[in-house]
């Protein structure tokens, strides 16, 4: 009798829960990359407040600096401003450690939203789609008083499981790879980020369940016709997903994999496409525009424009940098997309994540019992698969290269793998066949112990650096 319970969605339900708490309360407070920004962005939206202030100090980020700057901030309630710097001395040191008691120290700070101070940091320029859920919660939350500690585990919970949600709904919804889709949503990057304060959740999330949805349109054969409500609830998920970041604009050409007679005609498929993408490009410019507007006259916004000239009249260096960068930073990305935590410092062995791509490659090379009849991506699809992971990689260089430009190192700043987990299943659903099927559960059953493993060391790595 086969097991009703044993099925991607239902263990990657239970994993992400179970795993994803661990991380949630064993990470100390504010310790995730720009986690205190993102929750004082959540304060700003929650007040209505879409825009913010400029002030020329030598304290940015609550650290005296060297020189003065000019930087955005905003007013935000003095419980929130000390529990937000609370652990700042962890960021990117090694050697500064946390302990419980500090965190008991963060949840005995009243939040005092009548006592507003001028918070100097670099305000993200994300929108309310982004983090919509804990925007809703937030606003409740200040509403009645509650302690910023608290808010801080309440938003850490709901970005969890919204994250759980989304990919739940994407591993139901799409035709095959269901135990793929579960492994990759199951990376120890993804489901940290997933339960810390940031738009990783709903990025990753909305990323993952779009492309399910394409793919159930393309390869599920009882879809004989898209609807005007499908294309509504398609796109809702896709324009959704880049609003929450705009480099994953490329993303959208999966469109093109729907074929044409799931249409009520050719002129339909394109018009839904040309809407789609005209609503996104309005939009996107629409809050460039605001971020420059909001930024204008800081270091900055110097920096990014100075960044634009060299863009336009050296491309061929703006090329080689990029390069390098891959030369340099490449062995980091590949461990980082499958372990890296706290502020991009700690990451796990090299060999420990090479055990998370085993698996990944197994799950995209075997096929299972459900998937004998499925049909698959057909060598041009997987063509377009690597165009669009191809096309997002020069775009996020370039949108690197602007926000960060060239460190004194000669490589582009801030290339994280977590980056490229929205994308990753382009690149294996390439190594999708009809050649290898299995008739047992046992394959699954090992890459499982892997991946169960692999999260644990990770665990193990964010309780080492931040408490021994």
């Amino acid at each position: 009798m086969e097991n009703t319970w044993f099925k991607p969605e239902r263990v990657f339900l239970i994993l992400s829960l179970f795993w994803g708490l661990l991380y949630l309360f064993v990470s100390p407070p504010f310790t995730a990359a720009d986690e205190c920004s993102h929750f004082w962005k959540i304060y700003l939206l929650s007040e209505g407040k879409v825009s913010a202030k400029k002030l020329t100090s030598p304290v940015a980020n609550g650290i005296v600096r060297d020189r003065v700057l000019s930087m955005t901030g905003e007013y935000v309630p003095f419980g929130m401003y000390k529990a937000g710097y609370k652990n700042i001395k962890t960021r990117w040191r090694d050697f500064e450690k946390t302990s419980f008691s500090q965190t008991k120290e963060i949840l005995s700070y009243p939040l005092e939203k009548d006592k507003l101070v001028f918070n100097t940091f670099p305000v993200p320029a994300y929108t309310v789609f982004s983090y919509l859920p804990s925007v809703i919660l937030m606003k409740i939350m200040t509403l009645a008083n509650i302690n910023p500690g608290i808010m801080m585990y309440v938003l850490r919970l709901v970005s969890l499981v919204t994250y759980t949600a989304l990919i739940y709904a994407a591993i139901k919804i799409i035709p095959f790879k269901k135990w793929l889709f579960a492994a990759l949503a199951l990376l120890p990057t993804a489901l940290y980020h997933s339960c810390m304060i940031n738009a990783d959740s709903m990025t990753i999330g909305l990323g993952f369940l779009f492309t399910a949805l394409t793919l159930y349109y393309a390869y599920n054969e009882k879809v004989q016709k898209l609807t005007t409500k499908n294309l509504l609830v398609y796109f809702l998920a896709g324009v959704w997903f880049v609003f929450c970041k705009f480099a994953y604009l490329p993303v959208l050409l999966i469109y093109f994999l729907i074929p044409e007679n799931k249409f009520e005609s050719k002129k339909i498929r394109y018009k839904a496409f040309v809407y789609a993408l005209l609503f996104v490009l309005l939009f996107t410019f629409f809050v460039f525009t605001i971020n420059a507007r909001i930024t204008a006259n800081t270091d900055d916004f110097f920096m990014r424009q100075t960044a634009v000239a060299f863009l336009i009249e050296k491309p061929i260096i703006f090329i080689k940098v990029a390069f390098y960068t891959l030369l340099v930073k490449g062995k980091d990305c590949l461990t980082g997309v499958i372990g890296s935590f706290g502020w991009g410092e700690v990451k796990i062995p090299i060999h420990i994540a090479g055990l998370y791509y085993l698996s990944l490659l197994l799950f995209s090379v075997f096929n299972f019992k459900e998937e004998q009849t499925q049909k698959t991506p057909d060598t041009v699809h997987k063509l377009l698969f690597a165009g669009i992971f191809i096309l997002y990689s020069i775009l996020l260089f370039v949108i690197l290269y602007l926000n960060f430009q060239i460190s004194k190192d000669g490589i582009i700043d801030g290339f994280w793998g977590r980056y490229f987990i929205p994308v990753l299943p382009f690149i294996f659903l390439c190594f999708q066949n009809k050649k290898f099927f299995v008739k047992t559960n046992a394959l699954i059953f090992v890459n499982l112990f892997f991946i169960n493993f692999v999260l644990f060391v990770s665990l193990i790595r964010i309780v080492y650096r931040f408490y021994v």
